[in-house]
């Protein structure tokens, strides 16, 4: 799946287990790592460095483990967006809403009512 940019074309990648990447390529995503732990951290840094993923798709639990150094690069980057999503275990922790996330991203809150 991809996002248009202007006439840039920007890939929907999802790294996790093989629940996760079933699911999204159910929804129609082409491209997908099925790794886990440290395996997953490094695809995830591989794919910032890149700057081919418009949107990363990862679990909860990898974001948790994550060295907070790529955390830090994360939290600060505008693109691409990194989004936690919970895992087979469910929610971890209070995570960000998706909202909160592209509000950081983009600077403004898309929902917000005039």
């Amino acid at each position: 799946m991809e996002l248009e940019e202007g006439k840039k074309k920007e890939n929907i990648v999802v790294v996790g287990d093989s629940t996760l990447v079933m699911g999204f390529r159910l929804a129609g995503v082409t491209e997908y790592y099925i790794t886990e732990g440290k395996e997953a951290e490094a695809k995830i840094a591989e794919l910032m460095d890149s700057g081919k993923a418009g949107v990363i798709v990862v679990t909860e639990d990898v974001m948790m483990d994550m060295d907070w150094r790529l955390k830090k690069k994360i939290e600060f980057a505008a693109k691409p967006v990194v989004v936690p999503v919970p895992g087979r275990k469910g929610p971890v922790g209070e995570a960000e809403s998706l909202r909160e996330m592209v509000k950081r991203a983009l600077g403004f809150d898309l929902m917000q009512k005039k």
